[in-house]
């Protein structure tokens, strides 16, 4: 068995969202790319990439500056996706491309720093309808005409076993009640129990009730994937 068969063969038993993510790391490496992501393409303006992200391995320190310097506002390639369904490749020039000159230099450092200087985006539709991308980025030379082909058979397959993860979760997801998601909304903006307690006029250990009811139902071991997990499944925003 060929690497390419062998890595069909990863995907077709793929159950899980950590066991995709592992795919999509190796997935990356095997065309000598360092990191990989998948995110929604915002309908509207919007001016943070960490909020569009749902599954990647870019650096936290990569997505944080990126959204202090608000990069995405201006982003050409953003633009260029939602005007394309067409892979669009990108490098260090495409990015400075129609940008304010104050954004040129802090993007050149913040993209060389982390040696993510060209890559790729395989536009694709997400399973609740809206437009997404998968993305490449690292260090190497332009893809040629075949690895473009292979790879982009690679997302078309891997992209469909996320969207039939998403789709199993929010099934599962249903059986969450409206207080739940009170509480996971007002998690999701940094409240703690005890604060949440007070916004809702209830105690801290009904508060821990629905949060561990929550947590239980969204199959999440802690607070920071459950309220990651209800923004992904777009339960709460």
């Amino acid at each position: 068995m060929n690497s390419q068969d062998t890595l069909f063969e990863r995907l077709r038993s793929v159950q899980t969202e950590q066991e995709l993510a592992r795919f999509f790391a190796d997935l990356a490496r095997a065309f000598r790319f360092i990191c990989y992501g998948i995110l929604d393409i915002p309908a509207a303006s919007n001016d943070r990439l960490g909020n569009q992200i749902v599954l990647t391995n870019l650096p936290a320190e990569f997505v944080s500056d990126y959204d202090a310097l608000k990069l995405l506002r201006n982003s050409p390639t953003l633009a260029a996706l939602k005007r394309s369904t067409a892979p669009i490749t990108w490098d260090l020039e495409m990015l400075y491309r129609e940008r304010p000159k104050q954004e040129v230099e802090p993007l050149k450092e913040l993209y060389e720093r982390h040696r993510l200087v060209m890559g790729v985006y395989f536009p694709v539709h997400g399973p609740n309808g809206r437009r997404a991308a998968v993305v490449f980025a690292g260090d190497r030379e332009q893809l040629v005409h075949t690895e473009m082909g292979e790879l982009g058979l690679y997302v078309l397959h891997a992209y469909d076993a996320y969207s039939n993860l998403v789709n199993r979760e929010k099934s599962q997801s249903k059986g969450i009640t409206a207080r739940e998601l009170e509480v996971l909304h007002w998690a999701a903006h940094g409240k703690t129990s005890t604060e949440i307690a007070a916004i809702l006029s209830l105690s801290d250990h009904t508060i821990n009730a629905y949060m561990n009811s929550a947590m239980r139902k969204l199959d999440c071991v802690n607070r920071t994937q459950m309220v990651a997990k209800a923004l992904r499944l777009h339960l709460i925003s």
